[in-house]
């Protein structure tokens, strides 16, 4: 008897239609029984596990007749007799209610005492330890399923965190590499030398003074100042005249009035104005926008 006890422990790893075969194969072991029926439901969405023995393609007759009388319908354990092909046949009904399953276990014999009560007790405990069993192996077929779910998403993003990176690689490296030309050229124009005051002539202060004065940066146009904008954040010809919704061929005249109004020849020179001047300066009443 003290190894009912250990069912549960026996089918751990077992899945809940190997538990159902094992029920059987101790009732059928412990008692003089001559068929026996387990059916168990979880409380779940999972199919309900029948089996039976012997393992005929249908159940035993007196089954059927057992659970289409009355007296199934009793609660607790029961004991039905029933006539079977000129025989009768007792059928005894042991239903098992759990908040979270529930088991209906039918055991036959034609023996007139059966069952006995100590074949009523074998019945009780292995049910009981039967059904808590079951229910411990759908909660870990549960838990493996969520625990598959949460795999297969986590693969799924990393899929995609990989894709997005392999996508943008390109353009980070091309964004870095102009920022380190537009810096250095940053760096080397403010690293010049100022010249000593001796080695600047009066005329040469003189045609600096009237430069200053009389030619000053021509202003941009509002479109040119976007188009720098974007020139110095990395943006190629072709992605700017995405974002500005112009042609490629607009893009490039605007870039060279842009240059020619700075005073640059080079992408990398009209960076580094950019970031001296954030926000150099525009045309007043510019209508026209490309």
């Amino acid at each position: 008897m003290a190894a009912l006890f250990a069912l549960p422990a026996m089918w751990m790893d077992q899945t809940p239609a190997e538990i159902g075969a094992g029920l059987l194969s101790v009732l059928t072991g412990m008692l003089d029984v001559r068929a026996a029926f387990v059916r168990f439901d979880g409380a779940g969405a999972d199919a309900p596990v029948i089996a039976w023995r012997p393992e005929d393609p249908q159940i035993a007759p007196e089954f059927t007749a057992a659970h289409e009388s009355q007296a199934a319908a009793a609660a607790g354990i029961t004991t039905t007799a029933v006539e079977v092909r000129g025989a009768i046949l007792r059928v005894t009904r042991v239903p098992l209610t759990l908040p979270w399953e529930s088991a209906v276990v039918l055991v036959s014999s034609d023996r007139p005492d059966f069952p006995t009560p100590a074949e009523t007790h074998v019945l009780r405990v292995a049910v009981g330890q039967a059904v808590i069993a079951f229910h411990t192996a759908r909660r870990l077929a549960l838990e493996q399923r969520a625990r598959r779910a949460a795999e297969t998403a986590l693969q799924r993003r990393d899929a995609l965190v990989h894709s997005l990176t392999h996508d943008i690689e390109p353009a980070l490296a091309s964004l870095s590499h102009r920022m380190r030309d537009a810096l250095h050229e940053l760096s080397r124009t403010e690293s010049t030398p100022p010249r000593k005051t001796a080695d600047i002539t009066a005329e040469e202060v003189a045609a600096d003074r009237n430069a200053a004065i009389v030619q000053p940066p021509a202003a941009l146009t509002r479109r040119e100042a976007e188009v720098l904008g974007l020139l110095a954040q990395g943006l190629s010809n072709k992605e700017i005249a995405g974002v500005l919704w112009l042609s490629d061929r607009t893009v490039e005249r605007h870039i060279t009035s842009l240059y020619r109004k700075i005073g640059v020849a080079r992408r990398s020179e009209a960076t580094a104005f950019a970031l001296r001047h954030p926000a150099p300066p525009s045309a007043e009443g510019d209508a026209a926008h490309g």
